[in-house]
């Protein structure tokens, strides 16, 4: 019986000390390049794509590119990275939802009542967070580039979508929205991306109740913007 049990003990030792270097290993193969990263050498990149879509009025449009795996001039190298312009823009506003731990500082600001996963603003910074503001930009661009970790036995979806809007009169407007992300499974290295697509004009009403009385010092439209 005691050798059972020094046998089972060896095998949890054994387990433990693996897990731990996987997790190790792969935080080392996705580590960032926060100082050193650019969106002008992230998207200098032969497996670049883009995408056009319409808005939401249909007199505007939505340019997209779009790297699946990041490259190692990227702020996350191996994680999706995308830029998303349109020159009706003024604001952008990106929500994301993701089974990931729930991060109490820095540019992640939660957000509304769901009871799965957490959902948050993504602001932008921590100065936008602590002043109450809701965009991750302003101008006519957004740009991304997440990278995010999970112990290695759960599986990790982050799921964003970017609404553009157009302040006119203090007023913003809906452009329209995009929806993107990536998972990364369990026990595998690397992400995989999933591809930008368009939302309809529901995803912005299912959220906007949530966002006028988060930032109740901003006035959201439910109808496109004004031509």
């Amino acid at each position: 019986m005691k050798r059972y049990i020094l046998s089972a003990i060896g095998i949890v030792v054994v387990l433990i000390s693996l897990y731990g270097s996987f997790d190790s290993y792969r935080n080392s193969h996705l580590s960032t390049n926060i100082e050193n990263g650019s969106y002008e050498k992230c998207f200098n990149d032969s497996n670049l794509k883009n995408f056009t879509y319409r808005s939401w009025s249909g007199g505007d449009q939505l340019a997209v590119r779009f790297v699946d795996s990041g490259n190692k001039a990227c702020f996350a190298p191996r994680f999706p990275s995308i830029e998303v312009t349109s020159p009706r823009v003024t604001h952008w506003i990106h929500i994301v939802s993701t089974n990931g731990s729930a991060q109490l500082t820095g540019k992640h600001s939660s957000f509304g009542s769901n009871v799965r996963g957490w959902q948050f603003v993504d602001v932008g910074s921590q100065n936008h967070r602590d002043n109450g503001i809701p965009f991750y930009s302003v101008n006519t661009a957004f740009r991304d580039n997440p990278a995010w970790s999970v112990a290695p036995h759960v599986t990790l979806d982050w799921v964003g979508t970017v609404f553009g809007l157009s302040e006119q009169d203090g007023v913003l407007y809906p452009v329209g929205g995009l929806s993107w992300g990536f998972t990364l499974q369990q026990w595998t290295l690397e992400p995989k991306a999933i591809l930008p697509k368009v939302v309809d004009k529901e995803a912005w009403l299912a959220v906007m109740d949530d966002l006028v009385k988060e930032y109740p010092n901003y006035k959201f439209s439910r109808h496109s913007t004004r031509t």
